[in-house]
């Protein structure tokens, strides 16, 4: 039985490039920012750093459903689906920090 949106899927893959497309226009939105007074605020920082990290993870994501979509096979090494985890894990919490 497979979920919706479960690793794999057309679904899954479409949400990830929502994911990618949307992280990335957040980061071009915020250093294309014209009021230079952000720029001083230590959060401000933190938060276009952190959006630079989730980008690049987002992008290599969309990258291994598109392969697992075309493939039909979920990656079966249990490394590569705890990093997969632990890094959706890690960016739920920054996004609720």
């Amino acid at each position: 039985m497979v979920k919706t949106a479960s690793f794999g899927t057309s679904s899954s893959f479409v949400l990830r490039l929502g994911q990618t497309l949307f992280s990335s226009a957040s980061l071009l939105f915020m250093c294309f920012n014209d009021d230079d007074d952000f720029y001083a605020y230590t959060a401000f920082c933190y938060l276009v750093t952190v959006m630079g990290l989730v980008t690049p993870w987002s992008v290599t994501l969309a990258l291994i459903e598109a392969y697992s979509t075309i493939v039909k096979s979920l990656p079966l090494q249990a490394t590569v689906l705890s990093v997969i985890v632990a890094g959706d894990f890690k960016q739920m919490i920054i996004a609720m920090w």
